[in-house]
């Protein structure tokens, strides 16, 4: 068995034990289906309509970024993308592996896959400063919050921190540092070589001011998207004492927790997260499940139709 398979059967067993746990130990199967039962339809089909927003904004900003690279993708080729890429995020341990669809389906651009990863990479950076900035300046509002998960905000607050740093470092490194290094591996000079080109387009990106904001008012757009098909979903639910700015700081959390490669799809991990959440507002573990599967079926429901275009544009 290779490390890969290894790696995936652990995260697997791990995620279905932890969704075992917290049905069986935290709850009664019987509790989350009555509270399935006691959802309301129309706000769900509402929350679940918003994917199709959340995926042309996606779309944008992807397109966005391309354009400046002299591509010629469409919108709709970039959504089925997004979809196909949100099929293979079913079967990985976090929501950017899908992204490794997206570079692939946009190789045949300036600098081929080097290009395209650093597309990609960057527009993913834009919604990960989107998703910080947000969860940090909402969780200010609720301090009694904050001194309930003091290392989640820490964790939170230097992972911001680190990601300025990184900009700022990557805008310090001259253009050409990767390829002027001396190496006689013709291996080792070929990936040298990609690397000065991946820095390269990331740094016109980012000296392209008009071009970040353009970007991030698309990243910060998406994770609004977000915020309210969560917000839906408590709302179906009955969850009526969670204010909606609470969403605001606590859902960017849910998030962040997830971009950690600890479980598929975050099986287990969001059962526990939400868990500890709603019972600061007094809910039992059973609407914390049901919220968190209600979140999973929907992201099942788009992985399918993304699963049904590879099929047959494969064909």
């Amino acid at each position: 068995m290779s490390k890969k398979t290894a790696f995936f059967l652990f995260r697997l067993v791990f995620g279905l034990g932890l969704l075992l746990y917290v049905v069986l130990g935290l709850s009664r199967p019987r509790e989350i289906v009555a509270a399935l039962q006691g959802a309301s339809w129309p706000l769900l089909g509402l929350a679940f309509a918003l994917h199709v927003f959340g995926f042309l904004f996606s779309a944008r900003r992807w397109k966005l970024i391309l354009d400046e690279r002299g591509a010629g993708f469409t919108t709709p080729q970039l959504i089925r993308s997004l979809l196909v890429g949100s099929f293979f995020n079913l079967f990985l341990p976090t929501r950017f592996g899908g992204d490794v669809v997206r570079v692939s389906d946009t190789r045949r651009i300036v600098h081929g896959m080097t290009g395209s990863l650093a597309v990609v990479v960057y527009e993913r950076m834009s919604g990960i400063v989107a998703l910080l900035l947000m969860a940090l300046f909402s969780s200010l509002v609720k301090i009694q919050f904050l001194r309930q998960m003091p290392l989640l905000y820490a964790s939170l607050a230097l992972s911001l921190l680190g990601v300025f740093l990184l900009l700022l470092a990557w805008k310090k490194v001259p253009r050409g540092f990767f390829a002027a290094r001396r190496c006689r591996r013709p291996w080792l000079r070929k990936i040298l070589g990609k690397m000065d080109a991946f820095h390269g387009i990331i740094l016109d990106f980012l000296l392209q001011r008009r071009l970040s904001r353009r970007v991030f008012s698309w990243a910060l757009l998406l994770q609004l998207n977000v915020v309210l098909h969560y917000f839906l979903i408590g709302r179906a639910l009955g969850l009526g004492r969670i204010p909606v700015l609470d969403y605001f700081f606590s859902i960017p959390l849910m998030l962040f927790v997830l971009s950690f490669p600890v479980s598929i799809n975050g099986i287990g991990v969001r059962d526990l997260f939400l868990i500890k959440l709603f019972t600061y507002y007094r809910y039992p573990a059973q609407f914390a499940i049901a919220f968190s599967l209600l979140d999973l079926a929907f992201n099942v429901i788009v992985g399918i139709v993304g699963g049904l275009i590879y099929i047959f544009r494969r064909k």
